[in-house]
């Protein structure tokens, strides 16, 4: 199994979560939902004639932005299928105290399958580092990006030698 291919079953694993009775399945995002969820936003925004991001409009352009990212995460569990089809129609179904407890199901999720820096703490980070200097065979570095293999190699290297 070449590179793309370990990246893209990495990115099929679904996450099943219970929302007020609702089985929801959540999927990890790749870097290019995060993309498109972004231009999105920015379409959004320009179809309304609001041409930047000040003061007055951030907090709708965030709010939008995660609407936009759980549009692309949240799947019915069983088919993968999108449970919804726009951003309008989640927030017309969805609280702010629903949405904001999906998006702290998706994180957790995220950080459970997609270690990385964003969301690997320096405990975690220093558990790694041990893991690799004990046994450097590890199977955890085949799930650690490009940027965290970095880090974790410039924070071996930087180490005095014995």
């Amino acid at each position: 199994m070449d590179l793309l291919e370990k990246l893209k079953a990495g990115k099929s694993v679904i996450k099943t979560v219970m929302l007020s009775d609702v089985e929801l399945g959540m999927r990890l995002l790749s870097e290019n939902d995060y993309f498109e969820a972004g231009m999105a936003v920015v379409d959004f925004f320009k179809g309304r004639q609001i041409h930047d991001v000040n003061m007055a409009n951030a907090e709708l352009f965030e709010s939008e932005k995660s609407n936009q990212l759980l549009l692309r995460a949240l799947v019915k569990p069983g088919s993968g299928d999108p449970v919804a089809e726009s951003p309008l129609a989640l927030r017309k179904v969805l609280s702010r105290e629903d949405k904001s407890w999906l998006i702290e199901q998706y994180l957790a999720f995220e950080k459970e399958y997609s270690p990385g820096e964003r969301t690997m703490g320096d405990v975690e980070f220093a558990d790694l580092l041990d893991d690799v200097k004990k046994n450097p065979e590890t199977a955890r570095l085949s799930d650690l990006s490009f940027d965290m293999l970095r880090k974790l190699i410039v924070a071996l290297a930087s180490q005095p030698s014995s």
